[in-house]
């Protein structure tokens, strides 16, 4: 598993488009911080030193980072033929899979603590509560991991990068306005919350106010353990 998560790791910093998503990503995020995105506040106007708008910013950075880092997971595999390479390695496909993720994981966890420069700014600024900030990043850290084991499901489907990438951004966009929906009071009660539980983003919201929740950090680790799983069946069934 581990020349599997160093091989990976190193292909996202070897190919160019890696790092113009990664710096695409990084730009609106930092941009729409300090101007404000629809019905999540500028910086300015929070007037509260926290990287909340920050982090509120990712599950829409992730539509397009997600397809990015993820389209070419099993996509490339398949089509340049490597897969029959990777089945004839001294590993099991559960170490395969989990090597993988974690490579994509880790890229995606380097793009988030980007922001930390910009924490310790905010910090002497003004009075930054860590425990909140804490929550923050624990939070988004564990919605890029759902995010990632579920766009691996999606490559794993098709031979294509690019029809990986449409299939996981159209997926990561609805999930994305599910949410939307949901903290814009648009729904019922019931309904919004039967919409919540199953989308992503929305398990988030407890961990951008502040508050570490058990229920939402076991949705994630489920999910992504399920989404994994998934995985591996899709491996075998079409070897």
């Amino acid at each position: 598993m581990k020349y599997i998560y160093k091989r990976e790791l190193q292909n996202y910093f070897n190919t160019p488009i890696g790092y113009v998503f990664a710096v695409t990503a990084l730009f609106f995020n930092f941009l729409f911080f300090f101007t404000g995105f629809f019905h999540i506040p500028a910086f300015w106007d929070a007037k509260v030193a926290s990287i909340r708008s920050y982090m509120d910013l990712l599950p829409l950075t992730f539509i397009l980072m997600v397809p990015a880092v993820s389209m070419r997971i099993w996509a490339e595999e398949y089509k340049s033929g490597t897969i029959e390479l990777l089945s004839t390695l001294p590993v099991r496909t559960e170490s395969i899979v989990v090597g993988k993720f974690l490579a994509a994981w880790t890229f995606i966890a380097g793009l988030i603590l980007a922001a930390l420069p910009l924490t310790i700014g905010i910090a002497l600024i003004g009075h930054l509560d860590w425990g909140s900030t804490f929550s923050l990043y624990l939070g988004s850290l564990l919605m890029a991991g759902a995010y990632v084991a579920m766009g691996m499901v999606l490559s794993a489907l098709t031979r294509e990068q690019i029809v990986a990438f449409i299939l996981i951004f159209f997926v990561s966009l609805l999930i994305y306005l599910s949410n939307f929906y949901v903290i814009s009071r648009h729904l019922s009660p019931l309904l919004a919350n039967v919409v919540g539980f199953f989308t992503l983003s929305a398990h988030f919201n407890s961990f951008s106010r502040g508050v570490i929740d058990f229920a939402d950090t076991a949705y994630y680790l489920s999910f992504m353990v399920l989404m994994l799983l998934t995985n591996i069946w899709i491996l075998r069934s079409r070897s």
